[in-house]
């Protein structure tokens, strides 16, 4: 299944207006930018959102802070799956409330929206019908799965992944987590009330339509705000160089640029830095066959690569997409165009530096960072304990390069 998108994703941030964030985010009708999905295939960047909101919206008012924080989460998630890798998908610490062991699978009827809770079904038919679902409607989601439905955080972080056009390892597995409390120091708890204030008018017979203090004994022995279990001292961190250090170095002559999943744009500044070169970008077919994602998610990384080829051809650059099933087919690819070396952009992804890495056996592989959005030497123990310092990297930057029109 293949599409084009209805709009390129620098038109999709120019229509985003932050007035009224801050107040009215946490509403399922408020004013959010949906633009998480374009971040996460990297048609835009954290950065490239910031500096949208700077050149719009200068003032440093609650709008323009409350967002650039909500973009702070982002990264936090990112660095604990630079840090972590694929322990993201294992318990990090033991629930912080009394549970027998969570049953393993799907709860009945979550496939296809009929659980029989009125409120879980439609936030389920939202997620099948549009891979997008509002902040709250996940947290709700989540702690439905885990603390009422009794069921592993992770098969639910697995059927939301795929659906998701805005899935992504970090950000995923550690919400749930944080939901979970197996990487926080309480779970997260909801009430229909809760729901009801910011925009659910249908409930149904669901067993959150109580007092949070009927919940709390019910569901979490009196532990709704953590304390049966302590968090260990050993935390996460995050990793201040690149993930592989031996590929960042200068391009080489005759350079084919290769664009992978996680920066589908034209505006990479691995494209910048060759502007005469061809570029290939690449989606990956062993990554589609191990994630089995929804037809949903996988088209719209399509549209994306297809996006951002249209761009560069309108540019007068020579731009091909692909799907490949190893390194060896860029390699071949370059040798197709006679280049005899690669440069691509930096990933947050370690299977991409693999990828890379296997390549540069074959092809000389140069990465080209982009600019970041914020980094930071800092725990990951919270968000709070990494973006006190990352942060302030964020206020420091002065005025950055227009972003690429693609």
């Amino acid at each position: 299944m293949s599409q084009k998108a209805q709009k390129r994703p620098t038109t999709q941030l120019a229509e985003f207006n932050v007035r009224g964030y801050a107040k009215t985010r946490n509403h399922l009708d408020g004013n959010v930018s949906r633009l998480n999905p374009y971040v996460t295939w990297g048609a835009l960047t954290l950065r490239d959102l910031h500096n949208h909101v700077l050149a719009t919206h200068p003032t440093r008012d609650k709008d323009h802070e409350k967002f650039v924080d909500e973009l702070g989460w982002k990264a936090f998630f990112r660095e604990g799956f630079r840090s972590l890798g694929g322990r993201v998908y294992t318990d990090l610490e033991p629930y912080k409330y009394p549970t027998e062991p969570k049953k393993p699978g799907l709860p009945q009827g979550i496939e296809n929206a009929n659980t029989g809770i009125r409120a879980i079904d439609d936030i389920t038919q939202e997620l099948l019908d549009t891979g997008y679902l509002h902040n709250h409607q996940r947290l709700w989601f989540a702690s439905w799965w885990v603390h009422f439905a009794g069921h592993d955080w992770k098969s639910g972080e697995a059927f939301l992944y795929r659906h998701l056009l805005d899935g992504e390892p970090g950000p995923n597995a550690l919400s749930w987590q944080w939901v979970a409390s197996t990487f926080s120091g309480k779970p997260y708890v909801f009430n229909a009330d809760n729901m009801r204030r910011n925009g659910v008018t249908e409930i149904g017979d669901a067993p959150f339509d109580a007092s949070y203090e009927a919940i709390d004994a019910q569901f979490f022995g009196g532990y709704a705000q953590g304390g049966y279990a302590k968090r260990p001292k050993e935390q996460p961190h995050t990793k201040p160089t690149p993930h592989d250090p031996s590929l960042v170095r200068p391009v080489g002559s005759r350079p084919l640029v290769v664009l992978h999943p996680e920066r589908l744009s034209a505006g990479a500044e691995a494209v910048r830095a060759c502007p005469d070169a061809p570029v290939v970008i690449y989606l990956d077919g062993r990554r589609w066959q191990a994630e089995q994602p929804s037809e949903r998610r996988r088209a719209f990384a399509e549209s994306l690569a297809q996006a951002a080829r249209d761009t560069l051809e309108e540019q007068g650059r020579q731009a091909t997409v692909m799907t490949i099933e190893g390194p060896s087919d860029l390699a071949a690819k370059a040798r197709e165009l006679g280049r005899d070396t690669i440069a691509a952009p930096d990933s947050w992804h370690p299977g991409t530096w693999k990828t890379l890495k296997n390549l540069s056996e074959d092809v000389p592989v140069s990465v080209v960072e982009d600019a970041p959005f914020a980094h930071a030497d800092a725990s990951l123990r919270s968000f709070t304990a990494f973006w006190k310092h990352a942060r302030k990297t964020v206020a420091r930057r002065g005025p950055q390069q227009p972003l690429f029109e693609n």
